[in-house]
């Protein structure tokens, strides 16, 4: 099972029963770009955990029109509990993938302006990033499941330490600049 399945298959578990439509709003409304909410991810993922028997779904009325709203069956809990695990894979326990360090790694091509604007923007980027995580904190905080706050709160710290990094890079590229060695503390 990809990530993504297990993940919209661990959403339906915690919001269903829901219909592809409200996974969609959960993954597009999450501060973190890791998901793909589009709808040509989505739709055929729900209708192949269909299939595979990890969802069940039933049409319901929803106003004028019907939709299909889907829960987790048992071969789906069973599925979602292998996927989180224990064991854990290697991609769960790893350095995660982050395109702002990718990029870091090569403003050394960038003039000390262009540098700086980089700089600039990315924190800039990152006070919207923290807007994002309070409003999904606002939005979806429930107290039937507390692991919530913690993904909050893990949000919130590698927003504060990506602001800290940051700093440090600007630091470093200056002295640097400057014709002082930069160092790490």
């Amino acid at each position: 099972m990809t990530d993504l399945a297990a993940f919209v298959l661990g959403l339906i578990w915690q919001h269903g029963p829901c219909s592809a439509y409200a996974i969609r709003r959960i993954l597009a409304d999450s501060p973190s770009s890791q998901w793909s909410a589009s709808a040509g991810a989505i739709y055929p993922l729900v209708e192949r955990l269909e299939r595979d028997g990890l969802i069940a779904g039933a049409d319901r009325a929803a106003g004028k029109r019907e939709r299909r709203e889907y829960k987790i069956t048992a071969a789906g809990r069973r599925g979602l509990k292998r996927w989180i695990g224990p064991p854990l894979n290697d991609d769960a326990i790893t350095v995660t993938a982050d395109p702002l360090r990718s990029r870091v790694r090569f403003l050394a091509l960038l003039s000390s302006e262009e540098r700086d604007a980089w700089l600039d923007a990315a924190e800039a980027a990152l006070d919207d990033v923290a807007a994002r995580v309070a409003h999904w904190d606002d939005r979806y905080a429930d107290a039937a499941h507390p692991e919530l706050a913690l993904l909050t709160r893990h949000a919130q710290l590698e927003t504060a330490f990506r602001r800290v990094w940051l700093a440090e890079i600007r630091t470093a590229l200056h002295a640097v600049k400057s014709g002082r060695a930069a160092r790490s503390p």
